[in-house]
């Protein structure tokens, strides 16, 4: 019997998505737990598995063409089965977009010889692939990427002579001991390509700005007993960052706030029913929102091993669907770069996103005619003014700045 290849659902808010890349051909025999294809949506870039044994009879879907999710993109059967019906119902637009010619450098323009040359940083040429983006899977360009490797001449096993994973892990460790490439000089103009994620992040980003009557309301906090607790940790042994014990007191006070921890849902609100904070983090392929589950249940401790394992598996790439879903309640934090204070986009169907500044040295009243020096940092929270007034967005930061200055809170 024919097996259906359906576009999977990768997420709460997925409505639709696009192939990135086909890694079986038509006619090609498969087996069921084999790779076939990759989906790229704004969150992740995942492989969809077979799951029957038989041949990819028809490709319906080609690369690059977004269609909803449940759509058949594929169909799986014997030599001799019959599959018109499902060819019949293929999506109309199966045309793959165009792939735009490639834009010309304007010649380099002459400049007076400096002393002393300096040799630039040599430019990661892989990120792109710029001849043939359209040969390379996102996952091979992803681990290229990582290992600065230049995929020009490299022959491809997939279908096409697309170039998969496979083939940069072997070339990968032909160069394991070969000496580093010289470096080669940056480019000085031409288009930036953004990822099929980046470009539905830039979509959606886009909406919720465009739609979401964001309120933003900052707070100056005391950093003192963040500076002492983490200090005690370490002196334990304990690797606990700052953020993690911000994780911990938002997710404390959203406990407290649970209209602030609601999600839109076809044009309702509703409350959640945990506490999920998602920390954005800047990785390889974009920008990414791992979720702490239950964050309100879980230690100090507990927060910074989950954080930890997802961070490091956002930056490698190697993040799951079942990491990046769910969250109710978004922290981003740019105080490692010495951001003071920021504002960020709700991440929907989400009502509400923490921006976090560094923690800095500030002269602060310290009582009557009398100044002193402390540590502190700048919160800034988005709210969509539909659920969350000003006054209820002032009061949950409020408490937040109290969770977070009292020992016996933040703990």
């Amino acid at each position: 019997m024919a097996t259906e290849i359906v576009m999977p659902k990768l997420g709460l808010t997925m409505e639709s998505g696009a192939i990135s890349a086909w890694l079986v051909e038509e006619g090609q025999e498969v087996q069921k737990g084999q790779a076939l294809l990759e989906i790229a949506t704004d969150k992740v870039t995942m492989e969809v598995e077979a799951q029957a044994d038989g041949i990819l009879r028809k490709i319906l879907v080609p690369v690059g063409q977004e269609v909803p999710v449940s759509t058949t993109i594929g169909v799986i059967a014997t030599a001799d089965e019959d599959i018109d019906s499902y060819v019949a119902a293929a999506p109309s637009d199966s045309a793959p977009p165009a792939t735009p010619a490639p834009v010309a450098a304007p010649p380099p323009t002459s400049a007076p010889a400096a002393s002393t040359p300096v040799s630039p940083a040599p430019a990661p040429s892989v990120a792109t692939d710029g001849q043939r983006p359209h040969k390379t899977s996102p996952k091979a360009r992803k681990i290229a990427a990582e290992h600065g490797l230049d995929l020009s001449g490299v022959n491809g096993s997939g279908p096409g002579g697309r170039i998969v994973s496979a083939d940069v892990l072997a070339l990968v460790e032909q160069v394991r001991l070969a000496p580093a490439p010289a470096p080669t000089a940056p480019v000085a103009e031409g288009l930036i390509e953004l990822s099929r994620a980046e470009q539905v992040a830039a979509e959606r980003l886009t909406a919720s700005y465009q739609h979401i009557p964001h309120i933003h309301i900052s707070m100056d906090v005391s950093a003192v007993w963040l500076q002492q607790f983490r200090t005690g940790y370490q002196l334990e042994g304990k690797k606990i960052s700052f953020n993690d014990l911000i994780v911990k007191a938002t997710a404390r006070t959203l406990s407290e706030f649970p209209r602030v921890n609601s999600l839109e849902e076809d044009g309702h609100f509703r409350y959640a029913s945990q506490i999920n904070v998602g920390v954005a983090v800047a990785a390889e392929q974009g920008l990414v929102v791992p979720v702490i589950r239950d964050a309100a249940e879980k230690t100090v401790e507990e927060i910074a091993l989950e954080g930890t394992r997802l961070i490091d598996a956002a930056r490698r790439g190697e993040l799951g669907p079942d990491d990046m879903l769910g969250g109710t309640f978004t922290i981003s934090n740019l105080g490692m770069f010495g951001v003071s204070r920021f504002t960020a986009i709700i991440n929907p169907p989400q009502v509400a996103i923490l921006a976090v500044g560094a923690i800095e040295n500030r002269v602060v009243a310290s009582g009557a005619d009398a100044f002193a020096v402390r540590p502190q940092l700048t919160l800034t929270l988005a709210a969509d003014h539909r659920v969350v007034d000003g006054a209820l967005a002032a009061r949950f930061l409020a408490r937040l700045k109290e969770v977070l200055e009292t020992p016996g809170l933040l703990g």
